[in-house]
This record gives structure tokens, C-alpha cells and sequence, in this order.
């Protein structure tokens, strides 16, 4: 076995990077990070990478780390993770779905109205009737006679996904944190519950700590540590649209609260389209992510144009002119697990979507925990512990 010890990171996304960024500058001991592919380019590049204040005060408080650390990155960039604000539009086209988006908002005065003035949120939330849209946002496309009502969150934008990502990477690689790619990590090494090294390639390694932040592939390696990770899967599938007419301006993220189909307009005036299903966790399933191919569902295609359409008309004149199928994580209350596990030594970052939003936390907390023991004011939303079926060992 290879003497080795320090840190090891499961996982070359943005969430891995990030760990491996805020653990490698706080500490000399070996940190290395393994991906099975290239550094980025999966779960991470696939993603529409959103950056905006919504969810709990969990999510609140983990993006308000995450956003104040982005200022500091886009502030001297080593890529070009670039930021375009469009905010972000729910609309509805049914009573029952106009009346969940104003229990929404209601539930979000209320949460920010007991939040002790620590709120994250500032910018105004109300909910809109349809005639209502249009005096308000620049929206020359959609169909109001099909909308029962919307709500707008200003403080909304997206980044380039990878390019993101190599920012974590290229400041984690000057404190010295070493990358691997083409690398996989095939079995870890647990004993009376404690991690004590894992395979690489076929190469055993001692580690002091290992931290899995594979994105759909965690079930798969918290198995090898005999953890049970509450984690599930649904697809996250986008085409890309090319408007017949070039859309000279920037419009809204709209989602359609009912089936949870969203359009964006890139920067260069390509048009996404994708679906995160409006279901609970409990209707997700699980895949493989090794078996997921890059073609979208022909039914979910469909479906999804046929949404675009009756909210949007002039998609009708769009052109698909790509496609991408990404494995979103599910969990049962919509928040990550992040840190410490039962199996002393294994550490994990599962995410219920958000990993571009939470990443920066996220790496925060594992370091803080790993480095300091320190189970950090996030503990009880992010920890397994959580769910009644796990036991902590800290």
C-alpha cells in the first residue's frame, strides 16, 4: 500500500474543486483530487449554472457565502466564468398553480419576517396577475391569455459552469493541491468504521480523509464505505434552440410552475431549454450515470416544445440545434448532505441540485469540520444525521 495519507477528493466538479480549493489553502498536507474523466466536464458543464437567493434559510445562508466568494473570483478571474443577470420568472397556467406561486411567496415574507434582519433575500417578491407582466418586465413573447400568474425574482443570473469551475481549480492547484484526471477511484477501505485508504486505479493508498463529492455517482461510492446515501435521481435534460430571428435582449428565465419546463436566452443568443420535474423526492428513481446518453427522451422532448409553445409562441419557429442529458441528485428535503458521515475518515457533498450556488459553502464546511473538527452553524440542515435512519458518529 502507498504511504500517502492527507486528503482525498472524489470528484473533479466544481464541488470537488471547491473543497479541494478551501482545504488545500489552510493546510500542508497532501490534498488530491481523482476524476474519472476530464476535471469539469460532466455533471458540472452540463448544468444551466443559476446563481439566485431562493429556498430555505439554509440555502439563504450558504448562497450569501457562496456569492460574496464569486465577487471575489470575478474580481481578478484566472477563466472567464462570466455572470449575466436575467432574474427569474415562475408562471402558472392553471388556478391551482397561480394559488401555489402566491403560497410561495407568502411562505417566503413569512420566513424572511422571523429571520432576525439576517436576511440574504433583499429584492422585492409579490406575486403578479397576468396583465400585470407586462407592465412590468420585458416580455414582448409570452402569452398572457395562458398565464394565470407569475411571480419575478430580480436577483437571479447565470455563469459558465466550467469555466467556474477552473476557477476553484487553478487557485486550489497554487496552494498546491494536485489534480488527477482519467483517474478513478474503485473501492475504499473501511474497517470497524473507519476509512483508512482507497483504491486508485488499482493502487492502494492510505488516506487520512475521503471526501466524495461525485455528484450522481455518490450512492455509488458511499456504498464502497457501507453508507447508505438518501440520494435519488431524475434527468436533467437541455436543448439548445436558435431563434429564426436573433433575440436582441435579455430575457427572464421563465419556468412553468405545472410541469416544470424553463427557457433562457444565452448571451449569444442561443435559447436552453430544460425540465426539472416538479415532483418529490419520492417519485425520483436512480440511474447510471455511466448508461445516460446525451439524447433527450423523444416523449420529453415533445412535451417540453409543446409547453415552450403555448407560453412562448415564436419558439415554434426555433431549431434544435443540440442536446445534453445531465443526472440530477435528489434528496429527500431538497437540501444537501454535506460533511461528516457515520464511517469516521468519509466525508460526503450530495446535492439536490444547486451545486454551482452551494459549492463555495460547501467547501467551506467540509474544511472547517475536517480541519478544525468543527461541525460549523450549518450542521443540522446539511448533516445525514438528519434523517431519521442515520446515526452520526461525531
Amino acid at each position: 500500500m502507498t504511504s500517502e495519507g492527507g486528503y482525498h477528493i472524489i470528484g473533479g466538479g466544481i464541488v470537488g474543486a471547491s473543497i479541494a480549493y478551501h482545504i488545500g489553502r489552510r493546510t500542508n498536507d497532501p490534498v488530491h483530487v481523482y476524476e474519472k474523466g476530464t476535471l469539469a466536464n460532466e455533471t458540472t458543464k452540463k448544468s444551466l449554472a443559476f446563481f439566485g437567493f431562493y429556498g430555505d434559510e439554509t440555502q439563504y445562508r450558504m448562497k450569501q457565502y457562496g456569492m460574496e466568494l464569486y465577487n471575489d473570483f470575478l474580481s481578478s478571474p484566472r477563466a472567464d466564468p462570466g455572470y449575466v443577470t436575467t432574474g427569474r420568472l415562475n408562471v402558472a397556467t392553471s388556478e391551482e398553480g397561480a394559488e401555489a406561486l402566491r403560497q410561495d411567496v407568502e411562505d417566503r415574507n413569512t420566513r424572511l419576517a422571523d429571520a432576525d434582519g439576517k436576511r440574504a433575500d433583499t429584492s422585492p417578491v409579490d406575486f403578479a396577475e397576468p396583465h400585470e407582466l407586462k407592465r412590468s418586465l420585458v416580455l414582448p413573447f409570452l402569452d398572457t391569455n395562458t398565464v394565470t400568474g407569475g411571480v419575478f425574482r430580480p436577483q437571479v443570473g447565470y455563469l459558465r459552469p466550467r469555466e467556474m469551475a477552473i476557477e476553484f481549480i487553478e487557485r486550489a492547484r497554487d496552494e498546491g493541491v494536485v489534480f488527477h484526471e482519467n483517474t478513478a477511484v474503485t473501492d475504499l477501505t473501511v474497517d470497524d468504521g473507519v476509512l483508512s485508504g482507497l483504491s486508485v486505479d488499482g493502487e492502494e493508498r492510505t488516506a487520512d480523509e475521503v471526501i466524495s463529492a461525485a455528484g450522481p455517482w455518490n450512492p455509488r461510492v458511499a456504498a464502497m464505505a457501507n453508507v447508505d446515501l438518501p440520494v435519488k435521481h431524475t434527468l436533467a435534460p437541455v436543448l439548445e434552440l436558435e431563434p429564426a430571428e436573433p433575440i436582441q435582449y435579455t430575457i427572464p428565465w421563465i419556468t412553468h410552475r405545472e410541469s416544470g419546463f424553463s427557457i433562457r436566452r444565452n448571451a449569444d443568443g442561443s435559447v436552453l431549454m430544460t425540465h426539472h420535474p416538479p415532483g418529490k423526492h419520492a417519485d425520483a428513481t436512480e440511474y447510471d450515470p455511466d448508461a445516460v446518453e446525451d439524447s433527450v427522451p423523444t416523449d420529453l422532448r415533445q412535451r417540453g416544445l409543446d409547453v415552450l409553445e403555448s407560453l412562448l409562441p415564436v419558439t415554434d419557429t426555433f431549431d434544435v440545434v443540440d442536446e445534453r442529458v445531465g443526472i440530477r441528485s435528489s434528496t429527500p428535503d431538497g437540501n444537501p448532505v454535506v460533511g461528516w458521515t457515520r464511517v469516521d475518515g468519509f466525508s460526503v457533498a450530495a446535492f439536490s441540485t444547486s451545486g454551482i450556488q452551494l459549492a463555495p459553502a460547501t467547501g467551506k464546511v467540509i474544511a472547517k469540520q475536517l480541519l478544525d473538527n468543527d461541525p460549523t452553524s450549518f450542521y443540522e440542515g446539511l448533516s445525514v444525521s438528519r434523517f431519521d435512519s442515520y446515526v452520526d458518529h461525531k
